[in-house]
């Protein structure tokens, strides 16, 4: 719920229902098993089933390729940058400097929130990401 909220908070977001949409389910195919097949069946629109389904980290890709991926999609990235900043909040992370993997999701989490709001580029972002993942 705090992803929606985040979004709910841009400017015109309150307009945006797909918006809000996608912020509600940008989770449930990872966590709730729920499936693109069962969203469209009970009517989400095939905008909102796309970002969904772009949210859905597949572990067979590679985090930067997926995020890569996603950028594309106005609303997945909207939601994503919103999902990253949530995930990155100083009051909630968990970062134990002895531990290269907590090190190497800082990374990821800075990289691909400057790849998303358009502060480094692609060729700069996968460079970076060699070193986060």
């Amino acid at each position: 719920m705090r992803v929606l909220l985040a979004v709910s908070q841009s400017v015109d977001a309150h307009r945006n229902e797909l918006l809000r949409c996608v912020a509600i389910l940008h989770d449930t195919v990872e966590r709730a098993k729920l499936t693109p097949a069962k969203l469209k069946k009970n009517g989400m629109p095939k905008s909102v089933v796309r970002a969904v389904i772009l949210l859905t980290h597949d572990p067979a890709v590679t985090y930067a390729d997926y995020i890569i991926r996603l950028k594309r999609d106005p609303l997945a990235r909207a939601v994503k940058i919103a999902d990253l900043l949530d995930n990155a909040d100083l009051r909630r992370v968990t970062f134990r400097p002895a531990r290269n993997k907590d090190r190497k999701r800082v990374i990821r989490y800075a990289a691909s929130y400057k790849f998303l709001t358009g502060q480094i580029d692609e060729k700069s972002y996968q460079r970076i990401m060699k070193h986060g993942e």
